[in-house]
Parts: structure tokens; C-alpha cells; sequence
């Protein structure tokens, strides 16, 4: 089924991936209201600015900045995470202008009658506090403070074959057919929330046709044939799956949906 040439482990890949398919959040008629919606959205934005720190972390091994420049890796490979890093950060929004995907889900909260002054505050309330410190904020849903501890283990591990395996199966190539199914429901239900119908189109466009194959492809460079690293890149994808569907799992049962 796969074309590449390490022995990563498919099939409990694509085992977790399959069970993460059938979870009652995303693949069943949960989100049909606005109260369910705004559940769902005050929980799930942690992980678009969580997205953020996890392909920032490999870019600053990829494609460092800095002077003087020296070109690290393969050029498809700073390519690849340098088009991932302009898309999340400026891309284009349902009115025409450009922000980033973080600043794009807190417009589509508000939206829906959501108060956002705290969110739009986290990233710098975690600059100036720290990670470690800032997500046992009480502001912080406990589903989203165990899904970003997850995420900065990856990120603490300083290998890059880890991040990108986490951020390939655990994001790229597994949220655009999720995404798209959020989409059928709320469209289904008539809830209007055209601002994050925008946002989860955009995804189920941009990570199923370019950024989702890409990143397999540079996983391969990054394993390097190097048995070690192909079974750490397998822990982590699963792990990373995992901590998706415990996610979804603890926004059900904290809040009913």
C-alpha cells in the first residue's frame, strides 16, 4: 500500500487511524447546534496555536533563521515546512485579507458569540509564564492541556523524524478527512458559522492536495534508512493519534456533547 522505503510500521498506524475515524465527535451528527459548537471550539483552538509551536520547532531545524545562512537538508524538505509555516501564518481569510489560522478560528469564535480575550492572550501569556507553567492555567480545558502536553513532548524530544511523524500522522494526513466530516454535520444542521466552515474547508483543501503526502515524503528524508529513528517516528505518530482521540474523548464526557 505504501511506497517508501523504511519499515515503518503501517499497519499500527493505520489501525489507530482507523479506530480515530469512527469517533463519535467527528464522525457522527455531535456538533448541531451553536452550543455545541462553541464546546467544541473553546477546547480545539489550543491545538491550532499548539500546531503552530509543534511546525515551528521543525522549521528551526529545517530552515533556521539566522546569520549567516547555511542551507540545512534538502530543498524540498525547506520547502515543504517553509509553505506550511506562510499558510498557518498568513493565510488567506473568508473576507480576502491574510492573518494566520490561529488569529482566523478566534474571528470564527467570536463569531459565534464566544468572549476570546483570553485565547487571543495565550501566546503571549505563554511567553512571558512558559509552557509548563501557563497550560495548569484554570482557564485552560482539561482536554486541551493534556492534548498540548502531548504535542511539547514531541517538540522537547529536539528530533526532528519525532515532530514530523507526529505532525504527518497525527495532523496532516489524518485531520483533513475529520475536518471534512465537522463540515458535513454543521452544514447538515444549517448552523451558521460561516467564518469556521471557511476555516475547515481551507484545511480539508490545503493538508489533503499538498501538505499531507509532502510530509510522509520528508519523513523519509529524516528517518534516513536509520532503524532507530523509523521506530521512534512510529511511536510518536501513534502516540500522537492517540492523544487526538483522548482529546475528543474528554470533550465528550467533560461536556456531554
Amino acid at each position: 500500500m505504501h511506497s517508501y522505503k523504511y519499515p515503518m510500521n503501517w499497519k499500527l498506524i493505520e489501525a489507530a487511524q482507523w479506530k480515530l475515524r469512527q469517533h463519535p465527535l467527528t464522525s457522527r451528527q455531535s456538533l448541531n447546534s451553536i452550543k455545541d459548537l462553541q464546546i467544541f471550539m473553546v477546547n480545539h483552538v489550543f491545538a491550532v496555536w499548539d500546531f503552530m509551536c509543534l511546525v515551528k520547532s521543525l522549521q528551526q531545524v529545517l530552515a533556521p533563521s539566522g546569520s549567516p545562512w547555511s542551507p540545512e537538508y534538502s530543498g524540498s524538505a525547506r520547502r515543504w515546512v517553509n509553505e506550511i509555516i506562510l499558510g498557518e501564518e498568513s493565510d488567506i481569510t473568508i473576507d480576502r485579507e491574510h492573518a494566520s489560522h490561529f488569529e482566523s478560528y478566534i474571528a470564527a469564535m467570536q463569531e459565534i458569540g464566544l468572549e476570546t480575550t483570553w485565547i487571543t492572550n495565550w501566546p503571549a501569556y505563554v511567553k512571558q509564564q512558559g509552557f509548563a507553567s501557563a497550560v495548569t492555567h484554570s482557564n485552560v480545558p482539561e482536554p486541551a492541556k493534556q492534548f498540548m502536553m502531548t504535542t511539547f513532548e514531541f517538540i522537547d524530544s529536539k528530533k526532528p523524524w519525532v515532530i514530523c511523524a507526529a505532525l504527518a500522522f497525527g495532523r496532516e494526513n489524518l485531520l483533513p478527512e475529520q475536518f471534512q466530516s465537522v463540515l458535513t454535520q454543521l452544514q447538515a444542521a444549517n448552523v451558521p458559522c460561516d467564518k469556521f466552515k471557511w476555516y475547515l474547508a481551507r484545511h480539508v483543501d490545503i493538508d489533503g492536495n499538498e501538505h499531507g503526502p509532502a510530509a510522509t515524503r520528508l519523513l523519509e528524508e529524516l528517518c534516513d534508512n536509520d532503524l532507530i529513528r523509523q521506530q521512534e517516528a512510529t511511536q510518536a505518530a501513534i502516540k500522537a493519534i492517540q492523544a487526538r482521540e483522548k482529546y475528543w474523548d474528554l470533550i465528550i464526557q467533560n461536556y456531554s456533547i
